[in-house]
C-alpha cells in the first residue's frame, strides 16, 4: 500500500531509483514528527535558517570536534604530502623505467597514472569519512568517539566512497594535463586557470554532498546527491571548496622549495577538514529541507548494520 497524502508526500524523494513514495527509516531510528518545531541541533540547521544558521552549525562542529579531527588530519597528511605527486613526474620517470626494464617500463606508465588518480582521492576520503563519524557520533552521544568506534562507523563504506572520489579526481586532475597554456597559447593562461579552478570548486562542492550520501544513506548515490544539492544553500560549501582549490597553491607559490611543500600540505589538510565539516552541515541542511532530521537520526543511519 502506498500513502499519497500529508507528510509522506512532503518527505518523498523524487530521485529514488526504486520509485518509493517516501524514504523508510531503518529499525531503531528515531522518527520525530515532520511538523515538530526545530530544536537547537548541533549539526542540523533549522529549516530556512539561511547562511547565518549554516555558519553557526559549521562553527559549532569545528569548535567541538577540533581535538577529534586532529588525528584524522595527521593521517590524511601522509598521502597528501608523500604519495600524491604530479602526473608530470610519471612522464619524467618513464625513461628511467624504460632503461631498467628494457622498454617494458613504458607499459607501466598508464598504471602509474591510475595509481596517482586513486591515491590523490585518499586524503579527501579520509577527511570526509573521519569528520562525519566524529561529528555525528559526538553530536548524538555527547562524548567524543575513540579511533576504534570511528573506524567501525565508516569502515564498510570507504570503498564506494573512494571509487566515487577517484572517478571525480580523474576528471579534475586529467584536464590540467590536456589543457595547458603551452598548448593553447599564453593568451588563455589566466582564463584557463580560472576555468579549471571553477571546475575543481564545483566538483568538490558536489562530491562533498555525494560523499555524505554514500556514508550515511549507502543505497543512494549520484541522483540523490543531485536532489539534495537542489534543496541546499551551497554558498558555504562552495567557499570551503574554493579554499581547498586555491589556498594550498598560493601557499606553495609564496614559500617555494621544501618549506613551501610542507606549508602547502598543512594548509591543504586544514582546508580539506574545513571542507568536510561544511559538506556535513550542508548535507544535514538539505535533509532538513525535505523532512525532519536530527543528529540522532543521522547517527542511527550511520551506525545501522550493513544489509545482508
Amino acid at each position: 500500500m502506498r500513502m499519497v497524502q500529508g507528510p509522506v508526500v512532503e518527505a518523498a524523494d523524487p530521485w529514488d531509483p526504486e520509485s518509493r513514495t517516501a524514504e523508510l527509516n531503518r529499525p531503531g531510528e528515531p522518527v520525530p514528527p515532520l511538523d515538530e518545531p526545530d530544536t537547537d541541533d548541533p549539526i542540523v540547521p533549522p529549516r530556512d535558517a539561511g547562511l547565518p544558521g549554516w555558519f553557526d552549525r559549521w562553527r559549532g562542529v569545528l569548535r567541538r570536534c577540533a581535538p577529534g579531527l586532529l588525528p584524522i588530519g595527521l593521517i590524511a597528511a601522509l598521502p597528501m604530502h608523500f604519495f600524491v605527486g604530479r602526473v608530470d613526474d610519471t612522464v619524467v620517470a618513464a625513461p628511467a623505467l624504460s632503461d631498467l626494464l628494457g622498454g617494458f617500463g613504458l607499459l607501466l606508465l598508464p598504471l602509474m597514472w591510475l595509481a596517482y588518480f586513486a591515491v590523490s582521492a585518499l586524503p579527501l576520503v579520509l577527511a570526509l569519512a573521519g569528520t562525519v563519524a566524529v561529528a555525528v557520533a559526538e553530536a548524538a552521544s555527547g562524548a567524543r568517539p575513540g579511533p576504534r568506534r570511528v573506524w567501525r562507523l565508516v569502515a564498510n563504506r570507504l570503498r564506494p566512497l573512494w571509487l566515487w572520489f577517484a572517478a571525480f579526481s580523474l576528471l579534475t586532475q586529467a584536464l590540467p594535463l590536456l589543457l595547458t597554456a603551452d598548448r593553447l597559447g599564453a593568451a588563455v593562461a589566466v582564463p584557463l586557470a580560472i576555468g579549471l579552478g571553477a571546475l575543481s570548486t564545483a566538483v568538490l562542492t558536489f562530491i562533498g554532498v555525494l560523499g555524505c550520501v554514500v556514508l550515511i544513506e549507502r543505497e543512494h548515490g549520484r541522483r540523490r546527491a543531485q536532489h539534495l544539492c537542489s534543496r541546499a544553500r551551497l554558498g558555504g560549501l562552495a567557499a570551503a571548496a574554493l579554499g581547498v582549490t586555491v589556498l594550498p597553491r598560493l601557499t606553495d607559490a609564496a614559500w617555494g622549495g621544501l618549506a613551501g611543500g610542507m606549508a602547502s600540505t598543512a594548509v591543504a589538510v586544514a582546508t580539506v577538514l574545513l571542507w568536510a565539516i561544511a559538506a556535513l552541515v550542508t548535507y544535514a541542511q538539505a535533509r532538513r529541507a525535505d523532512s525532519r532530521v536530527t543528529s540522532e537520526s543521522l547517527f542511527a543511519e550511520l551506525s545501522a548494520p550493513e544489509p545482508e
